[in-house]
């Protein structure tokens, strides 16, 4: 396939409103002026494919994400797509990005890396010391600060517990029950944060994609807030229309 194709690949449904939330942010990016110039998008969002990527980093599942993205990727390079990324920040847990990695080899799809990507914006910045609100799983492997200059500041067990729940809980969380509850959650990631504040981040990270789903975040909170979805959005679009990351199986963690 032409490594040189102009069309983003999206894999979405891990959750469903997060991949929709970084198709909107690669159109309010994307700069044309007719509706025919505009970026070409595969998103696909087939979330009953995907074991959770929480619970199988816990050890919850054995059934490894990993093989159902490959599936996906090589459709995804098959239907044109010259780059691509998976829309969840846990995903990119080595146990599941290794055996992607693996899986891919011979490909000349080119990943982006959403965690890899907010990294080097904080770094650009100049942030040293960052909050994260993410899962479990993300917190568990230290994924945000692997590869990271500076420090990733975690909240509490307690703390990150609650961020799960804004996330994953039955009754209200964002996965199921978005847009329903945001004020009431949003309130509560406000508390967490201020918190991370108090201990000396310089910024936040919204290290799970279903958080920015809160957009009146930043409303209530006086540093820089990093939104992955949109870093991720900005970086798709540089990279389908000037090439600048390697394929997925070279070096998933590009730098």
């Amino acid at each position: 396939m032409n490594g040189g194709s102009k069309l983003i690949g999206l894999i979405g449904g891990v959750g469903p409103w997060a991949g929709l939330d970084v198709h909107r942010k690669i159109l309010e990016e994307a700069a044309y002026v007719r509706e025919q110039d505009c970026v070409s998008v595969m998103h696909l969002s087939f979330p009953g494919k995907y074991t959770d990527r929480t619970d199988y980093i816990l050890g919850k599942t054995t059934i490894n994400p990993a093989h159902e993205f490959i599936r996906e990727l090589r459709f995804l390079e098959q239907s044109g797509a010259g780059t691509a990324a998976i829309i969840c920040n846990t995903a990119h847990a080595d146990p599941i990005m290794d055996v992607i990695a693996g899986g891919m080899a011979g490909s000349s799809l080119r990943y982006v890396n959403i965690i890899r990507e907010t990294q080097k914006e904080l770094e650009k910045d100049g942030i040293r010391r960052a909050g994260l609100l993410a899962t479990l799983g993300t917190y568990s492997l230290g994924l945000y600060q692997q590869g990271f200059a500076g420090e990733m500041i975690h909240p509490s067990k307690a703390g990150q517990q609650l961020v799960h729940d804004i996330i994953y809980n039955s009754q209200t969380g964002l996965k199921t029950h978005y847009p329903k509850h945001t004020d009431e959650l949003c309130s509560e990631l406000v508390s967490i944060a201020k918190k991370l504040i108090e201990v000396g981040a310089e910024a936040l990270v919204l290290g799970c994609t279903e958080l920015p789903l809160l957009s009146e975040l930043s409303r209530h909170l006086s540093i820089p807030i990093y939104d992955p979805n949109r870093i991720l959005a900005k970086a798709l679009l540089r990279n389908v229309h000037s090439p600048a990351v390697q394929p997925l199986n070279e070096h998933h963690y590009q730098a």
